[in-house]
C-alpha cells in the first residue's frame, strides 16, 4: 500500500464538494481501513485554512479544520529546515510554487501526492501523481 500525500487542492476539493472530492475521500476510506498513513504538510493545511477564512470566515473555519482532524486520517507533518531546502530546491529547479514544493518534496520520490494542480507537478520527473479532474464551482 502506498502512502498518500494530501497538496492543498486535495483537502479543498474534499472540503468544497469540488471535483475530485470522492477521489480524495476514497483515499481517506481506504487509509482507514487499511491502517495506513496519509500526509500533509502544515504548510498546505496552511493554504487551505486561509482559502476556507476568505469564503467562510474565521469562526467557521477553525471549527470545521478542528473537526476534519478528528474525523480524517490525516497526519499532518511540520516543517524543519531540511524540509524546506527541499521544497526550496524543488522550486528553483522545476519552479513550481512554494508551497506546492513542500507537498512535493513531502513525497520523497516514493509516495503518491494527490492533487489537482497538475500543471506545477508534471514539471517534476518521477513524481507520481493521483490527478484530481479539472475544477468545477466551489460548494462550502
Amino acid at each position: 500500500m502506498r502512502i498518500h500525500i494530501l497538496d492543498a487542492s486535495a483537502l479543498y476539493r474534499y472540503l468544497s464538494d469540488g471535483a475530485g472530492a470522492d477521489i480524495v475521500a476514497s483515499v481517506l476510506k481506504e487509509a482507514l481501513a487499511t491502517d495506513t498513513e496519509v500526509m500533509m504538510s502544515v504548510i498546505n493545511w496552511g493554504e487551505v485554512y486561509y482559502t476556507l477564512v476568505k469564503h467562510i470566515g474565521l469562526a467557521k473555519t477553525d471549527k470545521l479544520m478542528t473537526e476534519l482532524l478528528g474525523k480524517v486520517p490525516v497526519s499532518l507533518v511540520g516543517v524543519a529546515l531540511e524540509d524546506a531546502l527541499r521544497a526550496a530546491r524543488l522550486k528553483a529547479r522545476y519552479n513550481i510554487p512554494y508551497a506546492d514544493a513542500f507537498a512535493a518534496a513531502l513525497t520523497r520520490g516514493q509516495h503518491v501526492l494527490v492533487t489537482a494542480d497538475i500543471e506545477h507537478f508534471e514539471r517534476v520527473p518521477k513524481l507520481r501523481l493521483l490527478r484530481l479532474p479539472r475544477a468545477k464551482k466551489a460548494n462550502i
